[in-house]
């Protein structure tokens, strides 16, 4: 089982990082191509879509792979459920897999702005949660287990900041493509927000457990 479980968590490190640089490439190549529009010129695409775009293309196959990869994750709680007890933050855990599921599908069905600032953070968060996971299954020395917390806490916060854009950019008089999938986004990540803060706080008070215990 420890020898699944390294390989399934191996398999999602090295297709984040596949996803995040076939984003970032196609990214580009959009960039390039778009006709400089509004203040943010050739980057607009990345906050406001265009209300009349169609997810066909490369980039929107990324997005796609990016919700078909969600399904095979639903093993991280299968494989942790076949060991005998449930993952850590087990609600979290199932929430986070379930609503994600529907966040993703929502990107290419309604275009949705602000979907690869997501998909690009999402899956940099993902390189390293499921390296730190692959090594600790192997019993590996991981150290580090607080800054995966922290990365994905910066990672909502930054989703956060990139919405503040688009509104700007929404009461201005743009049109963007997706708003109502993007409020619905918004929603989940300020729930994950909170629950990551709870997170890190609770993983706090452990280690400072620990640490007076073996003072």
């Amino acid at each position: 089982m420890r020898l699944l479980q390294a390989a399934h968590n191996l398999v999602l490190c090295l297709g984040s990082l596949a996803m995040l640089l076939g984003t970032l490439r196609e990214l580009a190549r959009r960039g390039a191509s778009e006709a400089p529009a509004g203040p943010l010129g050739r980057a607009s695409f990345l906050f406001c879509e265009r209300p009349d775009a169609v997810a066909v293309g490369p980039l929107y196959a990324w997005s796609y792979l990016y919700y078909l990869s969600k399904y095979y994750e639903l093993l991280d709680t299968v494989l942790q459920l076949l060991k005998g007890r449930p993952p850590p933050h087990f609600f979290l855990h199932v929430y986070h897999h379930a609503v994600v599921l529907f966040m993703a599908w929502s990107w290419c069905a309604y275009c949705q702005s602000l979907q690869w600032g997501g998909l690009l953070f999402n899956t940099a968060v993902h390189v390293l949660m499921y390296y730190y996971y692959f090594r600790t299954v192997l019993k590996l020395p991981t150290p580090w287990k607080r800054l995966v917390t922290q990365f994905q806490i910066v990672q909502f916060g930054f989703s956060l900041l990139c919405f503040l854009v688009t509104a700007a950019l929404l009461a201005t008089g743009s049109a963007c493509a997706g708003t109502g999938a993007l409020a619905f986004n918004l929603a989940f990540n300020v729930t994950l927000l909170l629950q990551f803060f709870g997170v890190l706080g609770k993983n706090d008070a452990r280690s400072g457990g620990s640490k007076k215990r073996r003072e």
